[in-house]
């Protein structure tokens, strides 16, 4: 297990996990960037904040990340990574394009930089298939040029299920996971999946979503 490399990330850390037991006041349902590789076209409503914890078991070794979301306009927002092993953090900032409606597609754009340089972008396109069916997809740039592919099922009011595939010239990676919406504002997720031809991974993650009032 790796150790904490800053007393600050670890606060960080148990800060967000005392945050996600806190209330909030509630809206639409929470839509997360977890457990998933790829994005949606969905940006945080404005006055919003969220914390996204994740811990990744790979490689005989856990690893912990926290996602930190604001929502800035209805139009946009920033957010911030950081994996509690590592000193780098990145920030991000996504603009939506097109908002979903109906069967109308989702459309998205997001930067990242890391380390005062950009890490990474792309574009998120996402199109509802059906009452229960939905699909995602990213084409992006981080050192080489990459598309993800998820599909989304709705089991029910408050479980849902995925299957994704992340595709490189050298690398592919293939996972699925559950989704569960402890209520409009928290969702718990559990994931698995193959990275590349010889390892895999499991994961388990819990997000919460604050509203403030204007």
């Amino acid at each position: 297990m790796p150790r904490y490399k800053s007393n600050i990330q670890a606060l960080v850390f148990f800060s967000g996990l005392l945050l996600i037991s806190f209330g909030a006041v509630a809206q639409n349902p929470i839509s997360t960037e977890r457990p998933t590789q790829s994005i949606s076209a969905i940006v945080l409503p404005s006055n919003s904040f969220q914390v996204e914890q994740g811990f990744t078991y790979a490689n005989d070794s856990l690893n912990l990340d926290g996602f930190f979301r604001l929502g800035i306009s209805n139009l946009g927002e920033i957010s911030l990574l950081t994996y509690y092993d590592s000193p780098d953090v990145t920030i991000g900032a996504k603009v939506n394009l097109l908002k979903d409606k109906d069967y109308q597609p989702g459309i998205a754009i997001k930067v990242e930089l890391t380390g005062a340089k950009v890490s990474d972008y792309r574009l998120s396109i996402g199109q509802k298939l059906s009452e229960r069916f939905s699909a995602t997809v990213n084409l992006g740039y981080s050192q080489q040029f990459y598309s993800i592919v998820a599909v989304g099922y709705g089991i029910s009011d408050r479980f849902a299920t995925f299957l994704e595939g992340y595709f490189e010239d050298s690398y592919n990676q293939f996972n699925t996971g559950i989704t569960f919406a402890i209520n409009s504002e928290t969702q718990l997720d559990l994931s698995a999946g193959l990275l590349g031809s010889d390892a895999s991974y499991f994961g388990v993650g819990l997000a919460r979503r604050f509203m403030f009032k204007e």
